[in-house]
């Protein structure tokens, strides 16, 4: 289990003669993603909560986040983890996302990540739209997951689509329902199944 764990290895992008970007040496790492999402679910609730008192001593307006995150925001958790395993919880090149997550959300990471406005030209860069850049370019490897996240939830994820089309008079969007259970067969008079 302490290969689970392994850091990155920085420049060389080898570690133990694996690729940098294998996610996990083991065959099944339910134990292994379960720890990094339980690690970073304690990160950002100690970055909430130090937020928090912050604002409680300062006499300011209470925090916009639950102390504690949500349950959509822990199934982005857990996609990026299932995405970037261990190094999610170790490697500093993720600070940035785990400061995003205490500060703003994850769904609004992943909002950010997958429709958030980039640079178009060099001369017309905004702090926003390079941010937006570094996390998608930081998170590429996670828009599969992102993207099954936007269909599960729309209504969560893609709230602000939702809204520009209710404005426009179209529908919102809902995530899809579930198929409908097959219908039992008919019976017929005699108190036999009609199959056709």
């Amino acid at each position: 289990m302490a290969q689970d764990f392994a850091a990155d290895d920085g420049e060389n992008g080898k570690r133990g003669g694996a690729e940098k970007h294998e996610r996990w040496p083991n065959e099944a790492p339910t134990a292994a993603v379960a720890r990094v999402v339980l690690e970073l679910d304690e990160a950002i609730t100690l970055k909430r909560r130090a937020a928090a008192a912050w604002l409680t001593a300062h006499g300011d307006a209470l925090p916009l986040l639950p102390i504690k995150p949500s349950r959509r925001e822990l199934a982005v958790v857990i996609a990026l983890a299932e995405t970037y395993g261990a190094a999610l919880s170790s490697a500093s090149r993720f600070v940035p996302v785990l400061d995003f997550i205490a500060d703003y959300g994850a769904v609004k990471l992943v909002q950010r990540v997958m429709y958030g406005a980039r640079p178009t030209t060099d001369f017309d860069v905004t702090a926003y739209a390079a941010e937006n850049a570094r996390l998608a370019e930081l998170l590429r490897e996670a828009r599969t997951a992102f993207e099954f996240l936007c269909a599960t939830w729309p209504e969560v994820f893609m709230a602000q689509a939702s809204e520009a089309l209710a404005q426009l008079g179209l529908p919102r969007l809902r995530a899809p329902a579930p198929p409908a259970p097959p219908e039992p067969p008919l019976e017929s008079e005699d108190g036999e199944h009609d199959d056709g």
